[in-house]
């Protein structure tokens, strides 16, 4: 017996054990109130069961996103297969549908639409809203389409907004989005978030809904084509930054891309070579630590000898969850791959200089890296980065020494400066700050002055060749050159 209902009902639940033979399964395929009556359960000895909406495979990133599909003879019916059955079906006129549309409306009568179903003026078994896109017209020599995407092919470098409103759109909008770029960009008055796209569309609408975009869509080449904007940020996984940075630098537009910019020396070099084709360098990565303000005060308290001081950066990062996305290395790449840039960017910020050349180990555990990192001039850094520390030590720490002082950063909550027989200590108000409110203002302000970008291109290169290098580094047993 399959229970297809929703709401708070807890009715559907009470007649399917009246019309359930004995042990007959029931089956909760909607979203229905299960407050199972024990006893009327009990002495049927019903079986309760629970259907995934598409069937298996749902859920299943690998599955969904890249593809994947399982074994006929393990899952018969995946959401695939479900899915390519039922076309078949329509498509040979073996399953009539027609009958079930009372009427198609356009898309902009959704809210109209749902109220008269609401209310009753409107009686329909089921409608369907038209999202036809508007005809474009067609090239010389080439057949008209619907839709398309509109990518320059030597478009101008980006121009600053002139003080009014940068006008941005959003490749991605996942759990690090949503709580800690978008909520400053929203707060800003300078800034406009006009479109959003996600691969599932409840995502882009909610994030829609939350901070005010104007347009949700669940494809890339949509905010890609979306001639209105001025910067495009990139907030998705880490193995489709380098592609879509290169796509968005060829729009014209600015670009923010979060952390790592590139997976390989290969993507590396495409995004170089991106940037001298089209000479758009207007692009940001998101290492956000060196806007730290506490971070940024004890930069300034350690004074000029920063250029020549031995630093040491540990990152106590714990464990992965079993099925999170960043433990599929073969496309993802490793832990430090993908995170290690923020440190390495770190230290180069804080010696004023780029790395050169580093040496790394690994370590008892697959994702525990001790790298060191010797940088243009005197000034060098150990980053030690570790899965199997005591989750109650801080996460990040961050040591420093040169010229009679030493500095010791705790997991931006409290900074602090020895300098002769004097010690001073700086704590966080209003919790721990990592950069990313003054990271934003700072790229936006860039944008719509024309000013440089807060990180140059050439930091973002070598920082990025610094930490491709260090897993060349693992693998080697030697020192690799940047």
């Amino acid at each position: 017996m399959l229970l297809a209902a929703g709401g708070s009902s807890n009715g559907p639940v009470e007649t399917a054990v009246k019309l359930a033979r004995d042990r007959a399964r029931v089956v909760d395929i909607g979203k229905t109130r299960l407050d199972l009556p024990w006893n009327a359960y009990y002495d049927k000895e019903l079986d309760v069961r629970f259907s995934r909406s598409y069937g298996p495979g749902r859920y299943d990133d690998r599955y969904e996103l890249e593809g994947i599909d399982y074994p006929a003879g393990y899952i018969r019916w995946t959401e695939r297969r479900n899915l390519e059955c039922f076309l078949d079906l329509i498509a040979r006129g073996e399953i009539e549908v027609s009958s079930l549309v009372s009427g198609v409306f356009p898309v902009e009568q959704a809210s109209t639409v749902y109220q008269d179903l609401s209310s009753g003026s409107l009686a329909a078994v089921g409608v369907l809203l038209d999202y036809s896109a508007p005809e474009a017209s067609p090239a010389e020599g080439q057949p008209a389409a619907a839709s398309r995407t509109v990518v320059a092919s030597k478009p101008s470098v980006p121009r600053a907004t002139g003080g009014k409103q940068l006008v941005a759109g959003f490749i991605g909008a996942g759990n690090y989005a949503s709580s800690m770029l978008l909520p400053h960009l929203a707060r800003l008055d300078t800034v406009q978030l006009a479109h959003v796209t996600t691969t599932r569309s409840l995502s882009a609408v909610n994030a829609q809904r939350r901070f005010g975009f104007t347009t949700a869509s669940t494809g890339a080449d949509a905010v890609l084509g979306d001639e209105s904007l001025d910067a495009i940020f990139i907030v998705t996984r880490h193995h489709t930054h380098a592609d879509l940075v290169c796509r968005a630098l060829e729009t014209g537009k600015a670009v923010f891309v979060e952390k790592p910019l590139a997976l390989t020396h290969d993507e590396l070099l495409r995004i170089i070579d991106a940037v001298a084709s089209t000479g758009n360098d207007r692009l940001m990565v998101g290492f956000n630590r060196r806007f730290a303000p506490l971070l940024v005060k004890m930069r300034s308290a350690f004074g000029p000898s920063v250029g020549a001081s031995i630093s040491r950066y540990l990152v106590n990062a714990g464990p992965l969850e079993a099925d999170s996305w960043y433990g599929h290395e073969e496309l993802e790449g490793s832990r430090f791959t993908g995170e290690g840039g923020h440190f390495i960017d770190t230290l180069s910020w804080w010696a004023g200089s780029l790395p050169e050349e580093v040496y790394a180990i690994a370590g008892p555990e697959a994702d525990d890296v001790q790298a060191t990192v010797r940088f243009r001039g005197s000034a060098s850094g150990t980053i030690t980065y570790v899965t199997t520390g005591n989750p109650r030590y801080p996460k990040e720490t961050i040591e420093a020494a040169a010229g009679g002082r030493s500095a010791r950063l705790d997991n931006f909550a409290s900074a602090a400066v020895w300098a002769g027989r004097r010690r001073s200590v700086t704590k966080s108000r209003g919790g721990q700050d990592k950069g990313q409110q003054a990271e934003l203002a700072g790229f936006v302000e860039a944008c719509r002055t024309g000013a440089p970008m807060p990180i140059s291109f050439e930091s973002l290169v070598a920082t990025t060749g610094a930490t491709i290098a260090v897993g060349k580094s693992l693998a080697s047993g030697r020192p690799e050159r940047v």
